[in-house]
């Protein structure tokens, strides 16, 4: 019997292929590591350094004097006879009202020809252009426009002057209705207005300490003004006051100064004046200069620049994009404890658990220390707002509610975030200078965030 030779095909077993797997197992891990890169946060950190500043403060000051309004008891065209900045009497002539508008054409034909200014005006005249040219800029045109007015109403005081002793007989002669306007009351009189005049510190909003919304104007020699028209303004005392906004970090700068230095920049002069912080009746925080002379230096303007002149300091320098702002609970100091290792500090808390009322040790971390109070974080997950700590050694009970706001930065030396306060003792734009002789606070060569908004406390940190 002849064998078969039929062929049976046989199946080919598959070999894993050892490459393939470890190369996608790799494309794996670089794709999720790459995907992890791209999303996760971007650390930008800073590394502390010793350094100093003496570098001052600009500032846009508002100027609040003892001053009030007066205004036109008739209508009539204006006649100047004081000019701004000079002081009056009570009693003293100030301006006079024609109802006709007849004055100024006898006047005129009136004045003789040898009639000239004096030597002094002229050197006053002269004092205003050259100020002007020094404090000139292009971006406060309306500048040109009060130096036109005040050099108008100069000339135009002169010129009244000369012939002041004739405008009683001219007014006589031809019958015109004159109303000599006198001041109530003595000081310096100003016509500059706006909208600031007779407002009290506390009514002060951050929106005044924008000039743009708040325009001087002027009443100009022989302008038609109706009665009730805020015509200048007599200011009482030499006393003034300039208050001005504070940059971030500053009111804690200045926390223990009764007075400041400051260089205005349209005179040049320098000045130091009793320092104080105020609060508006909206809450907003206002630093105040006071000042006891060279008030009608100022007696046109609303707003001044000036500079805070500070004297060099030494510390830490760290950028100041790298500070944040912070609540911590306020814990008077006599109730910090030491744990059973006797180094930890912490608080003896009072529990109560289904009625049975105990005490426990809670190690707390300890951010700032004053010569009243501690700080911990409200973020502390074994203390909170409504817990009842105890004095050691005693029976005397503390409920914790009070915060207050701390600033500080994210120190990252351990690879996460931790909140260190600092203490602000020079300042710029770009960099703060903090004691760095502060307890629980930075140390040279400390690794901070610079872009803290984007973390929190405790955050891991992947550098």
């Amino acid at each position: 019997m002849a064998k078969s030779k039929k062929i049976i095909p046989y199946k080919k077993r598959r070999n894993l292929n050892v490459g393939i797997i470890i190369f996608s197992l790799l494309l794996l891990y670089t794709s999720v590591y790459f995907i992890k890169l791209i999303t996760r946060k971007k650390v930008i950190y800073n590394e502390v350094v010793e350094g100093s500043m003496a570098e001052n403060k600009t500032h846009t000051g508002i100027i609040l004097r003892d001053e009030s309004v007066e205004v036109a008891p008739a209508g009539g065209y204006i006649n100047i006879y004081m000019r701004d900045g000079k002081r009056a009497a009570v009693g003293s002539r100030v301006y006079s009202l024609d109802a006709t508008g007849d004055l100024k054409k006898l006047m005129e034909a009136s004045a003789g020809k040898e009639d000239t200014v004096s030597d002094s005006s002229v050197i006053e005249m002269k004092k205003k252009l050259s100020n002007f040219t020094s404090n000139y800029s292009d971006s406060d045109f309306e500048y040109v426009y009060d130096t036109k007015y005040l050099l108008d109403n100069a000339a135009s005081e002169h010129s009244n002057i000369i012939n002041i002793e004739n405008i009683d007989n001219i007014s006589n002669e031809n019958g015109l209705s004159l109303n000599v306007v006198t001041s109530p009351a003595s000081g310096e009189v100003s016509y500059a207005m706006d909208d600031i005049a007779e407002k009290k510190e506390e009514d002060l909003t951050k929106s005044d300490f924008d000039s743009s919304k708040h325009a001087v104007s002027y009443v100009k020699n022989e302008q038609l003004v109706e009665e009730g028209t805020r015509i200048y303004r007599v200011v009482h005392s030499e006393s003034w006051s300039i208050y001005f906004e504070f940059e971030k970090g500053e009111e804690e700068l200045y926390a223990e100064k009764k007075t400041l230095t400051v260089k205005f920049k349209s005179t040049g002069l320098i000045l130091t004046g009793d320092y104080s912080v105020v609060e508006t009746k909206d809450g907003y925080s206002l630093g105040k200069l006071t000042f006891d002379k060279y008030m009608v230096q100022f007696i046109s303007n609303r707003y001044a620049d000036f500079d805070i002149q500070s004297s060099s300091v030494n510390g830490l320098k760290i950028p100041s994009r790298s500070v944040l702002e912070k609540d911590f609970y306020t814990i008077p100091i006599d109730f910090i404890a030491k744990g059973g290792d006797g180094v930890s500090d912490g608080f003896y808390k009072e529990v109560d658990k289904d009625g049975n009322v105990s005490t426990v040790f809670v190690p707390a971390e300890i951010i700032k220390v004053t010569d009243v109070n501690c700080y911990i974080s409200t973020e502390n997950k074994d203390i909170a707002s409504g817990d009842k700590l105890i004095k050691p050694d005693s029976n005397e009970i503390f409920e914790v509610s009070n915060k207050e706001k701390l600033l500080g930065v994210y120190n990252i030396n351990k690879g996460y975030t931790i909140f260190k306060t600092i203490d602000i003792i020079g300042s710029n734009k770009e960099f703060y200078i903090v004691d760095k002789g502060t307890k629980y606070g930075l140390k040279v060569y400390d690794h901070i965030l610079l872009n803290p908004d984007n973390y929190k406390e405790g955050d891991f940190i992947y550098q």
